[in-house]
């Protein structure tokens, strides 16, 4: 009769409306962690493959443009170029002419425009002032 009556308390209370209301409840929240944890985790790496995307984009464009650059370096038209700049040499048949600019003004070697290459060291005729060492030193002290 005991354990009847054991039996049926256990019953009522695992078949009891609200006991398998809140076991099921319960069930969905532990689902629904890993899930949300999965769901973001899924954002992020999605996150991280669209920005390697672009910067593999933008590293192609800039090879492109390396490319077009070497290109240009070894053509004749370059050659040419740095020969009339460098060596002041001229093709047959032309005359030179050298316009020289006022000491303080600097603007002559900047006028040729911004170079399409964003590469360092490569600006045509810009010559920047130079200063002596302690004139520096006091620069970066008093200015």
């Amino acid at each position: 009769m005991i354990n009847r009556r054991k039996n049926n308390y256990f019953k009522k209370i695992f078949f009891n409306q609200k006991f398998l209301t809140l076991l099921g409840l319960a069930a969905i929240i532990l689902i629904s962690f890993p899930f949300a944890k999965n769901t973001l985790k899924q954002y992020r790496i999605n996150k991280e493959i669209s920005e390697l995307k672009k910067e593999i984009s933008d590293l192609q464009n800039k090879n492109v443009d390396l490319k077009n650059f070497v290109s240009y370096l070894e053509s004749d038209q370059f050659a040419e170029e740095q020969a009339r700049l460098n060596l002041g040499l001229k093709k047959p048949g032309e005359e030179l002419t050298v316009i020289k600019s006022a000491a303080g003004d600097n603007s002559a070697g900047t006028s040729s425009g911004a170079s399409i290459f964003n590469i360092p060291g490569y600006e045509k005729g810009e010559l920047k002032d130079k200063k002596s060492n302690p004139k520096k030193w006091l620069n970066y002290f008093f200015r």
